[in-house]
Formats: C-alpha cells, sequence, structure tokens
C-alpha cells in the first residue's frame, strides 16, 4: 500500500481493494480533508500507473465528495454515520471474567447453553477471520487478510478480538482511538451464528475499552440498508448522524 502525500494538503493511501487487483483502493486519512480537483486527479494518475481498471473510495464525508464527483466518480453505496458518547456507557460489565488455559484474560459468555469465549485477535487468527467477514459480508465489500491487517495500523492504538464456540472462532471485531475519539472499524459475525450474542459480545468490550482509555465519542459506520447493524448500535445508544458517507467509483 502507498502513502499519496506529495505537495498537497490532502493526503490518502491506495492499495488493492479486497479479491479484486483491478479496482484501486483509495482512502483519505483524514475524514476532515476536503482534497482538490488536483489532488483527486493526481490519485487517479497514480492508481492508473499502478494498472488499476478502477479506483474506488473509502466512506467519504460529504465535504470531500465534489472534487470526486466532478472528476467523474459515481456513488456506488451508502453509508450511515452513528456516533455514541462514553459517558453514557455503563461502567459494570455482564461479562464475567474466566482464566484461560494460557493464563490470559477471557470472557465468558452463556446464551442458550452456548459457551462463547473473547480471545485476542491475533494475526496468525486474521484468515480465519477473513473468511468470516467474507460469509458475512460478501465481495465486493468483504475484508480479506490484508485489509484487516490494514485495518489494525489505521489508528495509533487497536483492539482485536475474536470470539470462539469451542475450537470454532465464530466472531471478530476491530476497534480503533486516535486521540479523545474511538472507532468501531470493523465487526463480523458467521452468519451461523448470528442472534446468539456474539455482536453484542464484541461491541460491549470494545466500548468498555474505550471507556478506560478516556475516549468522549466513538463513531462507526455501516451500510444504510443493513438494518440488522443499525438496530445493534441504536440499542447500544448510538444515534444516527445528520447526512450519509458514501463510497465512491471511477472507471480508468
Amino acid at each position: 500500500m502507498s502513502s499519496l502525500a506529495a505537495a498537497t494538503p490532502a493526503r490518502a493511501r491506495l492499495g488493492r481493494w479486497p479479491y479484486d487487483d483491478r479496482v484501486a483502493h483509495l482512502v483519505l486519512l483524514d475524514h476532515q480533508m476536503v482534497p482538490t480537483d488536483t489532488d483527486v486527479a493526481r490519485w487517479i494518475s497514480f492508481a492508473r500507473e499502478r494498472g488499476a481498471r478502477t479506483v474506488r473510495t473509502g466512506a467519504l464525508f460529504p465535504d470531500a465528495v465534489p472534487a470526486f464527483t466532478d472528476a467523474g466518480f459515481g456513488v456506488v453505496d451508502t453509508l450511515t454515520l452513528l456516533t455514541l458518547l462514553t459517558s453514557s456507557i455503563p461502567p459494570d460489565s455482564s461479562i464475567r471474567r474466566t482464566s484461560g488455559p494460557s493464563g490470559g484474560d477471557q470472557r465468558l459468555l452463556a446464551r442458550s447453553n452456548d459457551q462463547l469465549r473473547l480471545r485476542r485477535l491475533r494475526p496468525p487468527m486474521l484468515p480465519e477471520a477473513a473468511e468470516i467477514d467474507r460469509r458475512s459480508f460478501s465481495p465486493p465489500w468483504a475484508n480479506d487478510t490484508v485489509a484487516l491487517s490494514d485495518i489494525t495500523t489505521a489508528t495509533p492504538y487497536h483492539r482485536s478480538r475474536s470470539v470462539h464456540h469451542g475450537r470454532r472462532m465464530v466472531g471478530f471485531s476491530i476497534s480503533g482511538r486516535a486521540g479523545r475519539s474511538g472507532y468501531v472499524q470493523r465487526l463480523a459475525v458467521d452468519p451461523s451464528v448470528r442472534r446468539r450474542g456474539v455482536a453484542r459480545l464484541l461491541l460491549d468490550d470494545a466500548l468498555r475499552w474505550m471507556r478506560r482509555r478516556g475516549i468522549d465519542r466513538v463513531m462507526v459506520n455501516t451500510a444504510s440498508d443493513n438494518h440488522r447493524a443499525l438496530a445493534l448500535y441504536e440499542s447500544s445508544g448510538f444515534e444516527r448522524s445528520p447526512g450519509s458517507l458514501l463510497i465512491l467509483e471511477r472507471a480508468l
């Protein structure tokens, strides 16, 4: 993945879209950036030089959109942004600590006689997490191993957790923090175990980690038609922010 700093105040990162080498993934490195037409033209040129046939952006805030649409980009997905003040997160937890065989901290939640164990998501476990992501989201929106690894480095600090039923991983989450802001960057659950509390367990863990670290506000985005995810976040106190985030793309 390459950094596109150049001599412009707007900075971006250009990588490969998961599962499709023909698509370049363009991500702005600061959501407050407002790129110029010159910035976008430079990024398009760089993607073309790398052999990409399409450029697809990450989620863009409204102010960043005009420079892309002026360059011929069109909307391919609409996302809803939700925010939560950590002061509203209760300090107590219904999740019991248990001692794992490795001596590390684990958490156990019993739902319908299932035992779900929360563990640290380590780099060697990313291929299994990527397979869950693929089953949960499906291409073109699924993340592969490289994309999940990139997510863990997108913020100065992150917390990655996986949920296991027996020896099988059934869900994972990656959360990050930068300054006083926190981000639920990815949360995926295997479709075969939905409605068993896996997503709730992962979200609960991420939010309490952020609260302990002194974060003021947590943000998450999800597809505007993902009603299951929206219900999960809103039931945890998240509120929808005005406007929408857009993912744009343009053929080269």
